[in-house]
């Protein structure tokens, strides 16, 4: 079987563990291809490794998309540039896909610990769903940062979207589902977000965004996604935004009584998708001027 881990990358100053994580769990067949900028200098030299400079900065979907294109694999890894990959990651992957065979993609899991509050509270605000405290399942949606895509299950997707700065593995995932291909979440595929967010500005504002990015992938998916008449008015997000963050907070926690360790992350959580409606509110609105123009 051959196997290409792709690594979309924007100066990661972690690239290089992440790299030699997947390198110590492969043998000699994998491919890794780095597609992007690396300020740094970090990606190894290494045999197995190879790396595509973009001249510009691309989305992580386009970058994905052009590290496809360069090998022909039985199957793709797309890791993100900041989760480095723990012990039995890969084997993981592999073993989930031989019990379904069927699947169009299987997701890893993140620890839920980090190397600060913040990026902690982050963890368990934007990834409660892929936390190692879920039980392996058929999931609707699938994250993007440790996501193993067989090449069939690939090529009928059509990729990732290059235009989407957040939000393309919702997308992606969405029409994997349309083409009949089942979803699975692996939670022994751990990996460890080394996040470069260090702030509670960058927190808010990457919240924003993915709700102004996550709200249109609905809006272009709504044969797949049913949103309520309500739920596309700006003014309804930006007005019940409070109410909707609290009762979605209170859900993320109930439906995942492993987060009852950490209670001190609620005001954040709830900080968090407050940020993504208002996020919600804007794509809405900028949705409406393209209508308009």
């Amino acid at each position: 079987m051959r196997l290409a881990v792709i690594i979309p990358n924007l100066h990661s100053p972690v690239i290089d563990e992440v790299i030699m994580a997947v390198l110590a769990q492969a043998d000699e067949t994998l491919e890794v291809w780095v597609v992007g900028q690396d300020r740094y200098g970090k990606i190894p030299d290494h045999p197995q490794v190879h790396s595509l400079i973009t001249p510009e900065p691309v989305f992580p979907g386009a970058a994905r998309n052009l590290g496809a294109e360069q090998v022909m694999a039985d199957a793709y890894i797309f890791l993100d540039a900041d989760c480095i990959p723990q012990s039995g990651w890969l084997t993981a992957l592999l073993k989930a896909w031989e019990t379904n065979p069927n699947a169009g993609a299987i997701s890893g899991a993140m620890l839920p610990q980090a190397d600060s509050f913040i990026q902690h509270c982050e963890q368990i605000a934007n990834f409660h769903e892929y936390l190692v405290l879920h039980p392996p399942s058929e999931r609707a949606f699938l994250a993007s940062f440790s996501l193993l895509v067989p090449r069939k299950a690939w090529l009928q997707s059509g990729g990732f979207d290059p235009k989407l700065r957040h939000a393309e593995d919702m997308d992606f995932s969405l029409r994997l589902r349309i083409n009949g291909w089942q979803l699975f979440f692996e939670p022994r595929a751990q990996v460890y977000h080394r996040s470069t967010r260090e702030t509670w500005q960058q927190f808010w504002n990457y919240a924003r965004q993915k709700g102004m990015y996550s709200i249109q992938v609905r809006l272009q998916h709504s044969e797949a996604y049913a949103m309520p008449i309500w739920s596309r008015s700006p003014w309804a997000w930006q007005v019940l935004a409070p109410v909707i963050a609290l009762l979605r907070t209170c859900q993320i926690y109930f439906r995942t009584p492993g987060l009852c360790r950490y209670p001190y992350a609620m005001p954040w959580v709830f900080l968090n998708k407050l940020a993504w409606c208002y996020g919600a509110a804007d794509g809405l609105r900028i949705n409406q001027e393209r209508s308009l123009a």
